[in-house]
């Protein structure tokens, strides 16, 4: 009996590790790729916007969206799409075993190439289960305000002209520096914590040993 629970905990502090990793994994991927294009969590199952939406938002474009001049970013700047961005990471932290929180959300955007859509940049500092240090990271969402006013978030978007402008407007100097903040702060708070180095050494192990290099 006592074997047998000692093998029960044993596999569940594993699953539990293991989850902890795969989290440090994501976040590694979203702060490594977030110069790249849109940036996905895996907790949410990405929501596609159709065809019929596409082709209202293409109704007008926002005129000098493509230029950091005319378009820069800015914090916080529209209350009601901050709102729908943190209810979003919110739903996120709810579907995630691992996630306890999202705390300092802070949400950066600029106009999107269509009127009424937007690009988020979100930095937030996660806090994992069972890890002390919070871990600053930063996700990339698509936002859209549909007829009834009300605002959607996205972590992927199915028109590629709308993909390709996220992906340009990401190498605007003023993303590109917040970026660059985010990921020296990710390495600043993995310095400081010696489990949270030991989990992402598990990590690099266990992710090398699966893919053989």
């Amino acid at each position: 009996m006592e074997e047998r629970k000692r093998d029960a905990s044993a596999r569940s502090k594993s699953r539990k590790r293991t989850g902890i990793i795969l989290v440090l994994f994501l976040l590694v991927l979203l702060v490594g790729a977030a110069g790249f294009g849109l940036t996905e969590a895996r907790e949410e199952k990405a929501q596609k916007i159709s065809e019929k939406e596409l082709q209202q938002e293409k109704r007008r474009e926002n005129p000098g969206c493509e230029s950091m001049e005319s378009n820069p970013l800015e914090i916080e700047s529209e209350p009601d799409v901050t709102d729908a961005v943190e209810g979003y990471y919110e739903s996120l932290r709810d579907k995630s075993e691992f996630i306890e929180a999202y705390h300092n959300i802070r949400v950066y955007t600029k106009l999107g190439k269509y009127e009424d859509t937007y690009v988020a940049f979100v930095r937030y500092d996660m806090k994992i289960k069972d890890i002390y240090t919070e871990v600053p990271g930063m996700g990339t969402v698509y936002v859209t305000k549909d007829e009834q006013g009300e605002y959607h978030v996205s972590a992927k978007v199915a028109d590629e002209d709308v993909s390709s402008f996220i992906q340009m407007i990401v190498q605007h100097e003023d993303v590109q520096a917040l970026i660059s903040e985010t990921q020296e702060a990710y390495h600043e708070a993995v310095q400081s914590d010696a489990l949270l180095q030991e989990a992402l050494n598990d990590l690099k192990e266990a992710y090398e040993d699966s893919t053989g290099s």
